[in-house]
């Protein structure tokens, strides 16, 4: 029960002595969604020839079905051959635990795919300037959001307390509830979303629903709710 409810359990929580649609400034602190475009791996690149021009892996741009590539074209997913964090600032040992999780699929970046220089010659290299890691290493099914807390704050559902915008399109927010029950998250990897959400804001794989609900008056209710497939933190 709590998997499913704890978001919602924080939001209550803070609704008690609230009025019915009041706007949190002071006390919930919006973070700014990424403009960059977030990647996935796809596959390992395996072809057998000379380093950098083969070697790495094939991205993909989420939520949409071509990738504009390092040399400017659009396929299906692009050659990468190196992923350089340095704006990240982290150590070797960051750098190597990070990318190992990207090239199997269960981390994000945010960053751009270009032609950089690599070893004297142009190579494929995709910059993160903010990177995800994925909190289940469970396969991620559906689409990509970028989910904050609104600071909106109610007393009724539905409420927009949550902004869930699409990754990599211009699309506007919506304000579906968030459900992390079909995640297989821990108690503790659930809690640790209340204080991203805040901050720098959690990014889903799922799939919004619309759902049905009676207030105290008996009055049903539309609204709808993202079902997590799988939820990235900002890695650290």
């Amino acid at each position: 029960m709590f998997k499913r409810f704890a978001l919602s359990a924080l939001t209550i929580a803070a609704l008690q002595s609230a009025p019915m649609l009041a706007q949190a400034q002071d006390a919930v602190a919006k973070p700014t969604l990424a403009p960059k475009i977030t990647y996935l791996v796809t596959s390992l690149d395996l072809r057998k020839c000379a380093f950098p021009f083969c070697g790495g892996y094939y991205v993909k741009a989420v939520n949409q079905p071509l990738t504009k590539c390092a040399d400017g074209s659009h396929a299906k997913a692009c050659h990468a051959v190196s992923l350089n964090t340095d704006a990240l600032g982290w150590s070797d040992e960051q750098r190597a635990k990070f990318a190992e999780a990207f090239a199997a699929g269960k981390a994000l970046v945010q960053g751009n795919l270009a032609k950089g220089e690599l070893q004297g010659v142009q190579a494929d290299v995709l910059t993160a300037y903010t990177a995800w890691q994925g909190q289940t290493a469970r396969k991620p099914a559906g689409s990509f959001y970028a989910v904050r807390d609104t600071g909106i704050r109610c007393i009724t559902t539905p409420c927009p307390s949550i902004g869930a915008q699409l990754l990599n399109t211009s699309l506007p927010e919506t304000n579906p509830d968030l459900d992390l029950s079909a995640t297989g998250a821990t108690q503790a990897q659930i809690e640790a979303t209340g204080p991203a959400l805040g901050t720098t804001g959690v990014l889903v794989a799922g799939t919004i629903v619309a759902t049905r609900t009676t207030d105290f008056a008996g009055k049903v209710r539309k609204g709808s709710k993202l079902v997590a497939s799988e939820f990235y933190l900002s890695a650290k």
